[in-house]
C-alpha cells in the first residue's frame, strides 16, 4: 500500500467513525430486530455492488482503495439526506426497516469494518449482528 493510500484510508476511517457515532442507536436496534437485520442485509449488498461498480468501471488512473470508496458512498448518502432534513433516529425504537438512509450508513460502516484498515465495529454491537458471516467477500477484499 502506497503512502497516499494509507493517508486516504486514515481520512476515510476518521470520517466513518464520526458518522458511526451518530447512528449508534441503530446497532442496538439491529441486535433486537430480525426484520431490521433483513433490511440491513439488502443494504450491505447494495453498498457492495456500488463499490464493485466503482472499482471495476471507474477508469481512474489511480484507483481508490475499497475503504475510501465505501466512505465516499456513505458521505454522499449522509450529505444528500441531511440536506433534505434527515436525522438519524436517536433511540433504537426509532429504527424500522423503512429507515433506508440509516441502514445504508450502517451497512457502509459494517463493510468498512471488515477491511484491514477499516474502523472497528463498536463494542455496543450485539451478538446477533457480530455473528453475521464475514462480509469481505461481498466487496472482493482480503
Amino acid at each position: 500500500m502506497h503512502w497516499i493510500d494509507r493517508l486516504t484510508d486514515r481520512s476515510a476511517r476518521r470520517w466513518l467513525c464520526g458518522m458511526g457515532a451518530r447512528v449508534e442507536s441503530g446497532w442496538v436496534a439491529l441486535g433486537t430486530r430480525p426484520d431490521l437485520r433483513l433490511a440491513f442485509g439488502t443494504h450491505l449488498h447494495a453498498v457492495a455492488d456500488a463499490v464493485h461498480v466503482e472499482l471495476d468501471l471507474s477508469g481512474r488512473a489511480e484507483p481508490l482503495t475499497p475503504l475510501a470508496l465505501i466512505a465516499g458512498h456513505a458521505h454522499d448518502v449522509w450529505t444528500t439526506a441531511t440536506r433534505g432534513g434527515w436525522q438519524p433516529p436517536a433511540v433504537p425504537s426509532g429504527w424500522t426497516p423503512r429507515e433506508s438512509t440509516g441502514l445504508r450508513l450502517l451497512a457502509c460502516y459494517w463493510l468498512a469494518a471488515t477491511l484491514p484498515h477499516g474502523p472497528k465495529v463498536p463494542q455496543l454491537v450485539p451478538d446477533p449482528v457480530r455473528s453475521s458471516p464475514d462480509l469481505r467477500q461481498l466487496i472482493g477484499s482480503e
